[in-house]
């Protein structure tokens, strides 16, 4: 299965922006965000309040040593980004993977760093695990991107972002 992308631009040498046309029906009067966590790859979508498509957008963070430089970079992403929030917005993070044991630590702080960021914009959080956004928004937890042509850590943020329509 694919999404129709509608427009595709490479902003900066990190930052990939897409706008993809929902898969269904789904409309809202909120502003919805997801974010996929990386290392090394960052997945945001936005949902546009009363609108069929989303917004998308594959930042490559640059690997740093220290936890402050980590967490920075990806606040600068997100600054970057996003830039309207919308009407009584709301995102899901994608939580833990258990069973991954590579990482964790600096997905831990990618985490915080999200939430702490859109909390400071009156942005409702919630940090979902990856195996129940699965499953309610793709029908499968096994299921890790059932679209073909974008990238998985999009597809991800997207998942997120759907899953928080159903939250309302």
């Amino acid at each position: 299965m694919e999404l129709k992308i509608t427009m595709e631009q490479q902003l900066t040498d990190q930052i990939k922006k897409m706008k993809v046309e929902l898969p269904d029906e789904v409309t809202s009067g909120y502003s919805h965000f997801g974010c996929d966590p990386g290392v090394t790859n960052l997945g945001i979508a936005f949902i546009h309040p009363m609108n069929k498509y989303a917004t998308l957008f594959q930042v490559k963070l640059e690997r740093a040593d220290q936890m402050i430089d980590r967490m920075m970079n990806v606040k600068h992403a997100l600054e970057d980004c996003i830039g309207w929030f919308g009407y009584n917005p709301r995102v899901v993070i994608e939580g833990a993977s258990y069973g991954k044991v590579y990482r964790q630590v600096e997905l831990a702080e990618a985490r915080a760093m999200i939430g702490l960021w859109f909390h400071q914009m009156d942005v409702k959080v919630s940090v979902v695990p990856p195996n129940t956004i699965r499953k309610v928004v793709f029908g499968s937890a096994k299921i890790k991107n059932p679209w073909e042509n974008i990238p998985d850590d999009c597809a991800a943020a997207l998942g997120c972002a759907l899953y928080s329509m159903r939250e309302e």
